[in-house]
């Protein structure tokens, strides 16, 4: 029995025979008809001949190519669409099995795989809708949250101070955000604006530093007590007809100053997270010192009339990075937030 052998020669020789038909040196041709006796001479120029053989060339070469091309593609489409049925197959079994039932040796048909994947449709249709209904919750506390800060009289310059000081750096869209499909664009930007927001917040001083207090002297501009001259007070005066005196932080920090002020007297200064300190001053007694880790429940001292103080109270200051701010504003505004989160 005789072997069949592909042509391998004859295709080896391909490229060969273009060239030479490319090149071919062609001379003028005339062909003769004949039609009931009558002659008719039809003539082929060189050029012609030669514009027809390589027009013939380029159009087999194309369509080859083309031919090539489409079996490329058909094959990698086949390989897809086989990869494909298997991770379905796959990802149905799976499904089977967290139903607890046996599908050891089971096919799955056609209809099967539309069922699956009219389902997978479904739950991510599911899964979008709670998305967008969620991003709109998002937004809303987004406003309501920039809206209590600017209550408070934290500027968007303060609160930035606040992010930079943050253990994550500031704003950043973090990696899962940016690997999920879902949570791109403009909700990974919503979703990380509150998160940011969030810990701006809950950087904040949450707790007055007496249990029971009266504000004597406002944030802000007033008629200073001693020299009746305007001045700036950077803080709160506080008192108590409580019996209990002690002054607890108002978050927790480490003490960076505990020491007799010309002003403030008897003073204490707590550094707490994000560049945020605090300030107590008039103390008739200290009970901590510089270094010390202290928390909510740390006594720092007791209520006093020292330094420069027209009578017995607390001076209290909440610097963020160095600037003032409202002590009372910003603890009502943790508080606020704690209290939802508590509730939640």
């Amino acid at each position: 029995m005789r072997r069949f052998r592909f042509p391998w020669m004859l295709i080896k020789q391909i490229p060969a025979l273009v060239v030479k038909g490319w090149n071919h040196p062609f001379k003028d041709a005339r062909i003769i008809l004949e039609q009931q006796g009558d002659l008719h001479y039809l003539s082929i120029t060189a050029s012609v001949q030669k514009w027809l053989v390589r027009s013939a060339i380029v159009t087999v070469g194309g369509l080859t190519l083309l031919l090539t091309l489409m079996v490329v593609v058909n094959v990698d489409l086949l390989i897809s669409r086989m990869k494909l049925e298997r991770s379905h197959e796959a990802v149905y079994r799976a499904l089977l099995s967290s139903n607890e039932q046996d599908v050891a040796g089971e096919s799955i048909d056609e209809s099967q795989m539309l069922t699956l994947a009219q389902a997978i449709r479904d739950r991510d249709t599911s899964i979008r809708r709670f998305v967008d209904m969620s991003m709109v919750a998002v937004s809303k506390e987004n406003e309501t949250i920039k809206t209590q800060l600017q209550t408070a009289g934290l500027t968007e310059k303060i609160v930035r101070i606040i992010q930079d000081n943050s253990a994550k750096g500031g704003f950043t869209v973090n990696d899962d955000l940016k690997s999920n499909p879902l949570l791109r664009g403009k909700v990974a930007e919503d979703l990380e604006t509150n998160r940011s927001l969030r810990d701006v917040l809950y950087a904040l001083p949450s707790a007055m530093p007496i249990k029971s207090f009266e504000i004597t002297s406002g944030f802000g501009i007033r008629k200073h007590p001693i020299s009746g001259r305007a001045h700036f007070h950077s803080g709160i005066d506080l008192i108590t007809d409580d019996p209990d005196e002690r002054i607890y932080p108002v978050k927790s920090g480490v003490v960076m100053g505990a020491q007799e002020h010309p002003s403030y007297g008897n003073m204490v200064m707590v550094r707490h997270s994000n560049g945020i300190e605090s300030v107590y001053g008039h103390l008739s007694k200290v009970l901590v010192k510089q270094g010390d880790t202290v928390g909510v429940d740390t006594v720092l001292g007791y209520i006093g009339n020292s330094g420069v103080s027209t009578g017995k109270h607390l001076h209290l200051e909440i610097l963020i990075g160095g600037y003032p701010v409202n002590p009372q504003n910003v603890i009502r505004t943790a508080q606020y937030v704690q209290q939802i989160k508590t509730a939640r």
